[in-house]
């Protein structure tokens, strides 16, 4: 029998539990403050890849919502692409990391797996042209 080494098969286990519900509901928008900054923090969204797919986040459907609070406290609710994916811990930080590079701004991100996230959320003219 061979044995595999260590690694090299595909982790086995979620990385994040796939009934994981989370919302913004708590959260506070801020109108005023939200219109200042959503243009440039939807920019940034859009410079963090998935990395089996590379395609940004906000184009792949996998950004639900994004609020801003008075305080200048931005709020990401996220999905992945799959309970299983590599990037759960990674991804949630490149968005604080980019969002916080925006002068003012600190930010928080909640990942959800609920509603799940599937093909239909990737912008139509990506869909298109993944071949979807």
């Amino acid at each position: 029998m061979i044995e595999t080494p260590p690694g090299w098969l595909p982790n086995q286990n979620p990385s994040v539990d796939p009934s994981l519900h989370a919302t913004l509901d708590d959260i506070p928008d801020h109108e005023e403050t939200k219109q200042e900054y959503i243009e440039k923090i939807k920019d940034q969204l859009k410079t963090v890849y998935d990395p089996e797919i590379s395609v940004d986040l906000y184009t792949l459907g996998l950004i639900y919502d994004v609020k801003v609070t008075s305080e200048r406290y931005v709020f990401v609710l996220m999905s992945l692409t799959s309970a299983f994916c590599p990037a759960a811990d990674s991804m949630p930080l490149e968005i604080k990391q980019k969002i916080e590079s925006i002068p003012g701004l600190k930010c928080k991100v909640r990942i959800t797996m609920t509603p799940q996230w599937n093909r239909d959320m990737i912008e139509p003219s990506m869909r298109d042209l993944m071949g979807l």
